[in-house]
């Protein structure tokens, strides 16, 4: 399984591809399920911004979630 550190904004398409694969070879389609799902392919940086994005918006959907994680490694801090 692809584990995303957020360690350069070239890797989050490929992330995001993944995820989705995954999702679909399992055939989730529930947002709970696959905020479950997502939490263990993060690492590092990502996982602990998508635990603080969580606690600070607990009922965010999965596009709204993939929105902001994309916004937050836009910066240049998340460059390689």
């Amino acid at each position: 399984m692809h584990v995303f550190k957020g360690v350069g904004n070239k890797d989050v398409d490929q992330f995001w591809f993944v995820v989705r694969a995954v999702w679909e070879a399992h055939r989730f389609t529930d947002d709970n399920i696959k905020k479950a799902t997502l939490v263990s392919m993060l690492q590092d940086y990502t996982l602990t911004w998508y635990i603080k994005h969580l606690d600070d918006h607990p009922n965010a959907s999965i596009a709204e979630i993939q929105i902001a994680l994309n916004r937050e490694l836009s910066w240049p801090k998340s460059e390689m």
